[in-house]
This record gives C-alpha cells, sequence and structure tokens, in this order.
C-alpha cells in the first residue's frame, strides 16, 4: 500500500503543464484508438479491402515524414503552446470529415482526410516530449514520460469501454428519431469528446525558453547537432518502427478475419489490455531506478517478442479449440511488456544524445517512427496482395523487433560506460577538494 501511495505522490507531484499536456494527449488519443479499434472494421463494412486499407492507414504517415524535420528543427528554443493549440483542433476536425468521407465512400476526400489527421498527430507527438523535458528533472522526468506513454493505455481503456457500451445499447429513442449506435456513430461521438484537448491546450501556461534560445548565433544543421550520437540513438527505433507498423494497425484485422471477433468485441480486449499496459507503464520508473535500462528496455522487449510469435503461430492451430485463447493470451501479456519499453527508451534516447539534439531527436523520432510505420503500411498491403498469411507477416515483425532489441544492447552498453567514464573523472577532482 505504501509502494502505491509514493507512485501516486510521484506522479501527482508533477509540474501543471505536464498535467494539463497529460490531458491533451488523452483527449486526441482518445480519438486516435477509437480509429484504431473501429475504423478499419468501418472501412471494411462500406466494402474496402485489406489492400485499401492499409493504403489509406499510410497516407496518415505521410504528413509526419515531410513536416516532422522542419518542426523539430523550427521550435528549437521556441513556445510549444501554440503547436498544441492546433492540434487540438486539426486533428478533431479532421477525423469528422475521415468518417463522413468514409461513410459517402469519397475516396479523394478519405486521403486528404487521413494526411490532415496525420500532420495534426504529427505535432503533437513532436512537441510532447521537448516538452516534458524543459518541464522536468532528471528526478521526475522519468515519471513524466512514463505518464505520457500511459496516456494511450488509458484512452484505450475510455474508448474500448464507450464503443462496447454504446455497441450493447444499439440505438437511442428521442421521440420519433432514433439514433443507432454503429461504427460511424460511435467515432463520431469520441471525436466529439476528443474537442476536450482544446480547453487542456489553452490551460498550458509556458515562459519563452530563452535559455534554449539561439539568437544572434549562425545555425548550421551540420554543426549544431551531434549526428553521430543522434543515428546512433534512433538505430534501434527504425527497425522496431517497421516491425510494429507490420502488426499493430492490422491486429484488429487479425482477430477479425482468423477468429471472427468483432469491433466491439476487439474494443473489450482491447481495453483489458490497456488497462494492463496502463498499471505497467506506472511501475516503469521504480524499475528503471533500481534496475536499470537492461530491465525495461531489452528483458521485457524480448518476452514480449516471445509473446508475439506465439500469437501469430495461432492462425495455424485456428482449427483446435484452444488457438483463440491462446493467441488473446499472448495478446494481452505482450501489449504492456512492448509498451513498457518506450518511456525508457525514450529517456534513454535524450540522454544519451544530450540536451541541444532533444528537439530534433524528437523530431527524427517522429517522422522515422511515421516512415517506417507508411512503409510498413505499404510492405503490409504488398504482402497481402501476394496472398501472404498474417503469422507470416507478424514473424517478419518478431525478427525485426529482434534486431532491434540486439541494438538497444550495443546502445546501453555504450551509454552506461560514458556515464561511467564521467563518473571516474570527477571522482580524482572530488578527493582533492576533499583533502584541501
Amino acid at each position: 500500500m505504501n509502494l502505491l501511495k509514493n507512485i501516486y505522490s510521484d506522479y501527482f507531484r508533477l509540474p501543471q503543464n505536464i498535467h494539463f499536456l497529460i490531458l491533451l494527449e488523452l483527449s486526441l488519443s482518445l480519438i486516435h484508438v477509437a480509429f484504431i479499434l473501429v475504423l478499419n472494421i468501418l472501412l471494411r463494412n462500406q466494402g474496402f479491402s485489406d489492400p485499401e486499407i492499409a493504403s489509406f492507414n499510410s497516407l496518415r504517415f505521410i504528413s509526419a515524414l515531410v513536416f516532422a524535420l522542419p518542426l523539430g528543427i523550427y521550435i528549437r528554443g521556441k513556445r510549444l503552446k501554440p503547436f498544441f493549440i492546433i492540434a487540438s483542433l486539426i486533428v478533431p476536425l479532421t477525423s469528422g470529415f475521415i468518417i463522413e468521407s468514409v461513410y459517402h465512400e469519397i475516396t479523394p476526400l478519405i486521403q486528404l482526410s487521413f494526411l490532415l489527421w496525420g500532420f495534426g498527430m504529427m505535432l503533437m507527438r513532436v512537441c510532447a516530449l521537448p516538452f516534458i523535458i524543459r518541464n522536468t528533472t532528471p528526478d521526475n522526468s522519468t515519471e513524466a514520460l512514463s505518464l505520457s506513454a500511459a496516456t494511450w493505455s488509458m484512452a484505450t481503456v475510455f474508448s474500448g469501454i464507450i464503443i462496447s457500451g454504446l455497441d450493447q445499447l444499439g440505438y437511442f429513442n428521442i421521440g420519433v428519431w432514433t439514433l443507432e449506435f454503429n461504427e460511424r456513430t460511435t467515432l463520431w461521438i469520441i471525436t466529439v469528446l476528443g474537442f476536450s484537448g482544446l480547453f487542456f491546450a489553452l490551460k498550458i501556461k509556458e515562459n519563452e525558453p530563452d535559455n534554449l534560445s539561439r539568437k544572434g548565433k549562425l545555425f548550421s544543421i551540420r554543426n549544431s547537432y551531434d549526428w553521430n550520437l543522434i543515428f546512433k540513438a534512433i538505430s534501434p527505433l527504425i527497425l522496431i518502427s517497421i516491425g510494429a507498423g507490420l502488426t499493430i494497425p492490422f491486429v484488429n484485422l487479425f482477430f477479425n478475419s482468423v477468429f471472427g471477433l468483432t469491433s466491439s468485441q476487439f474494443s473489450i480486449l482491447g481495453s483489458f489490455t490497456a488497462l494492463l499496459v496502463f498499471i505497467f507503464s506506472l511501475m516503469v520508473p521504480s524499475l528503471r531506478k533500481r534496475y536499470g535500462y537492461w530491465m525495461t528496455i531489452v528483458i521485457v522487449q524480448a518476452i514480449s517478442i516471445c509473446c508475439l510469435v506465439t500469437m501469430a503461430m495461432m492462425e495455424l492451430y485456428v482449427g483446435y479449440s484452444f488457438a483463440m485463447g491462446v493467441a488473446i493470451a499472448a495478446y494481452v501479456l505482450r501489449q504492456p511488456l512492448m509498451h513498457m519499453a518506450h518511456p525508457a527508451s525514450n529517456e534513454l534516447m535524450m540522454n544519451y544524445v544530450g540536451e541541444k539534439n532533444q528537439e530534433l531527436i524528437s523530431a527524427l523520432s517522429s517522422s522515422l517512427w511515421s516512415a517506417s510505420w507508411f512503409v510498413s503500411a505499404k510492405v503490409f498491403e504488398w504482402l497481402r496482395l501476394l496472398k501472404y498469411d498474417y503469422y507470416e507477416i507478424f514473424l517478419i515483425t518478431a525478427v525485426l523487433y529482434s534486431i532491434g532489441v540486439l541494438a538497444y544492447v550495443f546502445l546501453i552498453r555504450e551509454y552506461e560506460s560514458r556515464e561511467n567514464n564521467r563518473s571516474g573523472e570527477l571522482l580524482p577532482l572530488t578527493d582533492e577538494i576533499t583533502m584541501d
């Protein structure tokens, strides 16, 4: 009980700006999660094929691919609140356009809406990480990053409950007018709830970051950043994000196609899984401080890869009664384990590259994540056209994950060695001062 109280106190003591940012992220994540859980099913019900669905999903990553890096360079030393406000407007508005264009099967509008929606989410992602680092200290940055990562889980829980509840309700009568709670209506309700993000964005109070300003100094892309450190830091992310893009957006299609789970059933499953993710994410700061990056990045991701392989292989045993239960259990275990590594790996990445590279590494990580998911969505589209089964695609993900985790091993070793050398260099100076 004391442990839980201490964990709660650590998160409660975070700066108010961080709390507002978390609520903003939660509002936009409600929409994002609902789209992942339901939109693919709506697209399928409207007659779109798996390759077409993958093609639409790939478009939301193009904006991040094009604009994330310039944005990361531009926001260096600038206030981030205006970008949060813009994101809180763009995401819900374009979500409405997506819903209606899918319902009316207007393909060009679907494509344009996905592009704009991805731009809004990119603004949120690129600015969130440097904002957290600016508004926290080394003592509470892990808590802030973990809570930020946990917003996805909280959003999944809330979205799943809303989606399942509306599905169970079925319809609502107001006089002679009947509102049917289908996929389209459900997405609209959650989109309206997502507009609350604008309120939290406006509540953020941010001063001009003078200490980060580079006014009066000649800026050079080549000389203003430590590119060697940056490339090393993002190399594991590239591999893992490509693998994730082959799996995460299409898990609902896997369970729907192989085991017949509906959007409502998968939403309940997603909510339960997200609750575990949320609980595990809150434990990350304590585990990281006690066991280091090895436990919170390498070990947990290695176990999650085993769960992914197990889930994928159940497609081969779909005719047996145990197959769906094992696949669900593997999915439920994999999600919290894989997500546990996100705040720890983000902290490692930001610490590894140093303060002057942090805005750029945040933009690069968002850009590369989006680029990787764009590539992955196209690869998934091609593989499905070539009649590859889901388990074969997920096994490709497992291989990419494994190489990415191995890359983290080398990165952690180098970072710890560098930090130990710095500590060793300070010891003689400390002894000398003590002797004087």
